[in-house]
């Protein structure tokens, strides 16, 4: 539909019938009340004249409820006005009242079928209100009536060419343009029929033509950015949609286009600057605030996402998402404690929201309050028992408390409910081996690989874990491979690719490879250690010493670690003694 790819024809109906009524206004506002009486006025009586005159004052002052109020008083004078009728049928819709503006409006032209003015109102707000069909017939009786009424042929062509009857639309616009070739709105609408259908270059012949003609009429410049746009010519569109931004900086639909332009061409710092732009026009948009967050957010300016996160909040409090984003940035900024207040203001409003109580989970484990996070996971638990992923949660957040036991009757529990479950099978099979229960794992890890044959992780911990052993090195180093081909930027794969060649004897391919896991994975102690155990082999005492001094700085990411490599150092430090001493 025209309606979703360009500055609409519909969508800019209403504006323009708001555009030609204001026009209407000024044109009777620059008449006296008396000269107005004479051409257009029925010989009211005293009383309805001085309280129509009243309502046309408050008219002119946009006090609607009052010119309401004053021209039904004129009414109860002269009960059978035609004009009076329809003036507040006018102020009705002005007040909202929709409804009793059609009600009155459909009785009018039932005893008055042939009374232009609010038959040309009744169009519009049949048109206003999606009802085109209903539309389309009031507007052909008024050209019926009055074949020269330049608007109505106008509004009636837009209504076909939004229904796809080109032929009918471009006749009636044709017509407009016999009497005067450079009617803008005629020029407008066949343009924007050439769009519909799609023939791009017409359309955008006629809107440089109406830009020659009237260069302040910002939709023309739009339009032609659009089809530039189409083309993929960008900077030719960007300068339309900025012509047309500087001739009406007002015209937030043009600052809608421009902000798309620049999002589909993923250029966020433009984006960033359209809506701060627009925001400035219309700071109380809301969602341009949060579009505006979502946008700082993207490019890690968290701060700012946070403020703008803050003002939606401010509008719009019980927002869930809203401060789910909030959340995020709070995270990004390491502002642990804040983002835990936050979600708990969230499950204060949905206490049922497991995105929440997820997040608030790995704040807790991030935070080493695994305690905290078991409960969190147990709480969901006492809700929603068909989410598999939360046992491995639970399930993990008791390993690290070492609850070894409870762990493994949790994973026990969601296996219960989901035997093929890949994951579950997963954490049992680390579980297992933090236990000493080494068959147990491999048969756990063996029937992961079964249920899910490209379990990376898996097939790396299986084949990591005979390595160790100094067992199974083939199956191993197949294993292994096989991960590293699903995962091949993965440090820690790559480290137990390295480790296996280092237990095949392979120490130079194990050399390589474990230097290019510390590409991915530097501040990893297990990873420093294997370079220095392969440093030993090679005898290449020094360098080995290197190596294990810098496992050494990360001490606490490896449980026993730091007395393993203690041991490591003072052995060769041993050895070297001895060999000065000889």
């Amino acid at each position: 539909m025209l309606l979703r790819l360009f500055v609409p024809l519909l969508l800019l109906f209403p504006l323009f019938t708001a555009s030609c009524a204001t026009t209407a206004q000024k044109t009777i506002s620059t008449a006296t009340p008396e000269k107005r009486h004479r051409e257009e006025w029925p010989p009211y009586a005293g009383k309805a004249f001085l309280a129509y005159l009243q309502g046309y004052a408050a008219e002119q002052d946009e006090k609607w409820e009052e010119a309401l109020q004053h021209y039904q008083n004129a009414l109860a004078f002269d009960p059978h006005s035609v004009h009076l009728k329809t003036q507040i049928s006018m102020a009705l819709i002005k007040v909202g009242r929709i409804s009793d503006a059609l009600t009155g409006l459909e009785e009018l032209i039932k005893v008055h079928p042939d009374y232009v003015p609010a038959l040309m109102l009744l169009g519009e707000l049949y048109h206003n209100e999606k009802k085109s069909d209903a539309a389309i017939k009031i507007y052909e009786r008024v050209v019926r009536l009055a074949p020269d009424k330049d608007e109505a042929l106008l509004f009636l062509g837009s209504l076909y060419a939004g229904k796809g009857e080109t032929r009918k639309a471009q006749a009636l616009f044709g017509k407009v343009l016999e009497k005067d070739p450079d009617n803008i709105m005629a020029l407008y609408y066949i343009g924007s029929a050439y769009l519909e259908a799609k023939s791009y270059d017409s359309a955008e012949d006629m809107f440089r033509k109406i830009i020659t003609i009237r260069p302040s009429f910002d939709a023309a410049y739009v339009n032609a950015g659009f089809i530039r746009e189409l083309k993929g010519d960008l900077p030719t569109a960007e300068a339309y949609y900025m012509k047309a931004l500087e001739v009406n900086p007002n015209n937030m639909l043009t600052r809608e286009k421009l902000f798309q332009m620049y999002l589909s061409e993923k250029d966020f710092r433009k984006a960033i600057k359209a809506l701060e732009e627009a925001l400035e026009r219309v700071p109380g948009n809301v969602d341009a605030h949060l579009r505006l967050g979502l946008l700082y957010l993207q490019e890690k300016q968290y701060e700012r996402a946070l403020a703008e996160f803050e003002v939606v909040l401010a509008a719009k409090p019980r927002d869930l998402a809203v401060r789910n984003y909030k959340v995020l940035a709070l995270e990004e900024l390491d502002r642990h404690d804040a983002a835990i207040e936050e979600l708990k203001k969230i499950l204060t409003l949905d206490p049922k929201n497991i995105s929440a109580f997820l997040s608030l989970g790995f704040i807790y484990a991030q935070k080493n309050r695994y305690d905290d996070a078991a409960r969190i996971y147990e709480e969901i638990l006492s809700f929603e028992k068909d989410k598999p992923e939360i046992y491995a949660y639970l399930g993990a957040a008791h390993m690290q408390l070492k609850n070894y036991i409870k762990a493994e009757a949790v994973f026990r529990e969601g296996l219960a409910r989901f035997k093929e479950n890949d994951e579950l099978n997963f954490n049992l099979a680390v579980l297992y081996e933090k236990m000493g229960r080494f068959d147990d794992m491999v048969a756990a890890l063996k029937y992961t690989i079964e249920l899910n044959p490209k379990h990376a992780d898996a097939m790396n911990y299986l084949g990591y874990s005979y390595a160790e052993k100094g067992i199974h090195l083939d199956e191993a180093l197949n294993l292994i491979t096989r991960a590293l081909d699903l995962k091949p930027d993965s440090g820690y794969i790559i480290d137990s690719l390295g480790w296996v060649y280092f237990k095949l004897g392979r120490f130079d391919e194990a050399l390589t490879t474990l230097k290019k896991a510390l590409k991915s994975v530097n501040d990893d102690p297990v990873l420093h250690e294997h370079i220095g155990d392969v440093y030993e082999a090679l005898k290449s005492d020094h360098d080995a010493l290197e190596s294990w001094n810098e496992a050494l700085k990360f001490p606490a990411k490896e449980e026993g670690l730091k007395e393993r490599i203690e041991r490591k150092i003072r052995n060769i430090k041993q050895k070297q003694h001895q060999k000065s001493a000889l």
